[in-house]
């Protein structure tokens, strides 16, 4: 027998140019996923993570492109490329940004093209990298948080965001709002701002993750899902339960008659146990109770009065166009969704949005796939308002374009 002892020294002391590629790839849109959520430990930065996040995709995007195939290179792209250097453009000009605010833009666009120009593979791979990196982090904070509600102690300081819009006790690991410390299960946010930004996260990251759930990292964000009691992301998570069926060819009809068995059965014990006293029941079923005055559900209140009734008169009105200052309402806080992005951006702007979104998912190969895509987006777009965040738009891409589900053969069109 003979035994090949040679060893390779080069592997001790050659980089390998595509692992390191890709490795800086991941950094840099981590960090550009990260940072649009806001998580505590980057609001120093504020909005100049970008630079480090464009810095790493710089770097990778060179790497990349001096090997022999390099891994930047998704096809019919440049339109897509040219909406999303025209979007953030125009945001920033419609909203007046400063020197410091427009400085910026380059490094937004280097982000977009890297993130555009990602061949699909590893669109798909980084998708699942930032996943798993999701998971770990929401999993350690929410144990963490389990700990703190059971009488574990942890240090803790003061945290404010954005001129004391946001204003927490941050223990670190996870934040509770001021304003609901004294309630007996403060909702989930783990080192983000809001629950609802959480659950817009894990609800897209699922999306990426179709036919996967039972993994432990996607097990995770279900149950992560579950604690922030955000409405949005359960209306979200139960049209993705569907699409996730209905994507992978299953049949649906039972699915469907066995969740609203089960709904049923959750709203029916929640109310009537401990006659009502309940978490569910306190903070989930009640807001979903029709007010007799206004007509409209509780838990419906992405804006304000005062808001509203600005956004009804900016409508008629010729600011309709490039959109209105948001000092016009007079009352800036709680106000998110749709028509707060049309009231700060205007027309123009949205239907540029809308392009860039049409450009970006062209070239799908599962109609099926991009179907999800979209209903999940514009659902999110709805409630939240936000399609340039680039937790949203990442997401969206990759789900759109996975080939996981395809059969075969060309995919009939409906």
């Amino acid at each position: 027998m003979n035994l090949d002892l040679r060893i390779d020294i080069s592997k001790f002391y050659l980089i390998d140019k595509r692992r390191l590629a890709l490795v800086m790839l991941g950094l840099g849109m981590l960090i550009a996923y990260l940072g649009s959520l806001h998580p505590w430990f980057m609001w120093p930065l504020g909005e100049l993570y970008v630079v480090p996040a464009a810095a790493f995709l710089t770097v990778s995007y060179l790497l990349s492109n001096s090997l022999p195939h390099s891994f930047f290179c998704r096809k019919g792209v440049m339109r897509a490329v040219l909406l999303a250097i025209i979007c953030t453009t125009m945001l920033m000009v419609v909203n007046e940004a400063n020197i410091k605010g427009m400085m910026q833009l380059p490094f937004a666009w280097m982000i977009f093209f890297t993130m555009l120009r990602i061949e699909n593979d590893v669109l798909q791979r980084l998708a699942t990298a930032i996943t798993k990196t999701m998971a770990v982090i929401l999993g350690v904070s929410f144990f963490t948080y389990i700990l703190h509600l059971i009488g574990f102690p942890f240090p803790s300081r003061p945290a404010v965001f954005g001129d004391k819009l946001y204003s927490f006790e941050n223990y670190y690991f996870f934040m509770v709002d001021d304003h609901v410390l004294m309630t007996i299960l403060p909702r989930f946010s783990s080192i983000f701002l809001e629950p609802g930004h959480v659950g817009t996260a894990t609800t897209l990251l699922l999306m990426t993750q179709l036919g996967r759930w039972k993994k432990w990292y996607n097990v995770i964000l279900i149950i992560i899902t579950a604690v922030t009691f955000s409405l949005a992301a359960y209306a979200n998570l139960i049209a993705l339960i569907f699409l996730n069926a209905w994507v992978q060819r299953k049949h649906i009809v039972g699915k469907a008659i066995a969740a609203i068995v089960f709904l049923a059965s959750v709203v029916g014990i929640s109310m009537n146990y401990n006659d009502g006293n309940n978490i569910i029941n306190q903070l989930i079923l009640l807001r979903l109770e029709v007010d007799d005055t206004t007509g409209d559900i509780a838990g419906n209140n992405r804006v304000t009065a005062n808001f509203e009734e600005e956004f009804n008169s900016y409508m008629s009105s010729s600011d309709i166009l490039f959109g209105r200052d948001m000092s016009k309402v007079g009352d800036d806080t709680g106000n998110s969704g749709y028509r707060v992005f049309l009231y700060e951006n205007g027309l123009v702007c949205t239907f540029l949005v809308l392009l860039l979104y049409i450009f970006a998912l062209s070239g799908y190969k599962d109609w099926r796939a991009l179907t999800c895509s979209i209903i999940l987006a514009l659902l999110i777009f709805i409630v939240r308002g936000y399609p340039l965040w680039y937790s949203n738009f990442l997401p969206i891409l990759a789900a759109a374009h996975t080939t996981r589900f395809l059969r075969p053969g060309p995919t009939p069109l409906p």
